[in-house]
């Protein structure tokens, strides 16, 4: 299917057909957003060569050293990860200083943050930061005993293996449960992609529509599901 049958003609301008952005293109938005992720997450430096910095008696908590290597904690890299979500973010979606841009920039913070319960606390598994973290300290419990006997690329090579599987299932699941930034992603991809499709409304129409953060359902009134009539338009 060509990607310009996302669009629909109009008398006066072009605008997103809405009936389309649906499974099939949230999906290839989740991989790119998934893409993007990961890549911040397999540049931190967790694993790395022995030194004076990265020892057991310096600055840094480590998990684990070995013969040439030490395995840093996640934690201490939470400033990286985060600046790198949004570094890989932008440059994925070329987001720029526009208003549906920086929304999105907005939105994926919030998603870091995670859901605070009365008591102040983030509660458990609203938090993209924490969920990342979590495939972390898994890949890196689940290396075998006779690899970390080895070397640094050895170990590091078999970590980003494990964090990969991790990571797919764990984003997966955090998407599904909390899908406000791939929404998000598919409005700004839907209307400032290289064919410059225009649309009505702005900002606060896509807030007060469809990105509250409670709503369990988000865009279903603005989606309609059946393409078909769309479709032979187009062809005509």
């Amino acid at each position: 299917m060509s990607f310009l049958s996302l669009f629909k003609k109009s008398g006066k301008e072009k605008e997103v057909d809405e009936s389309v952005l649906t499974d099939t293109f949230h999906k290839s938005i989740k991989d790119r957003l998934f893409k993007c992720l990961s890549k911040s997450i397999l540049d931190l430096p967790i694993i790395v060569k022995e030194s004076s910095v990265h020892s057991p008696v310096g600055r840094e908590w480590l998990l684990r050293s070995g013969e040439g290597y030490c395995i840093r904690d996640v934690a201490h890299l939470q400033g990286r990860m985060v600046k790198g979500f949004l570094v890989n973010l932008a440059s994925e979606f070329n987001i720029g200083s526009t208003e549906q841009g920086q929304f999105c920039l907005s939105v994926l913070l919030d998603e870091i943050q995670g859901q605070v319960d009365s008591t102040g606390d983030v509660k458990w598994g609203t938090s993209l930061l924490a969920v990342a973290q979590s495939a972390v300290y898994k890949a890196i419990e689940w290396i075998p005993n006779d690899v970390l006997t080895m070397d640094v690329e050895a170990v590091s090579e078999t970590f980003e293996g494990l964090a990969v599987r991790n990571l797919t299932k764990d984003l997966n699941d955090f998407f599904k449960e909390y899908p406000r930034i791939v929404e998000a992603l598919a409005r700004l991809e839907g209307t400032t992609g290289a064919h410059l499709v225009g649309m009505q409304g702005g900002l606060k129409s896509i807030m007060d529509k469809a990105l509250q953060k409670d709503k369990p359902v988000l865009f279903y009134d603005l989606y309609q599901r059946d393409t078909t009539n769309t479709f032979k338009k187009e062809a005509q």
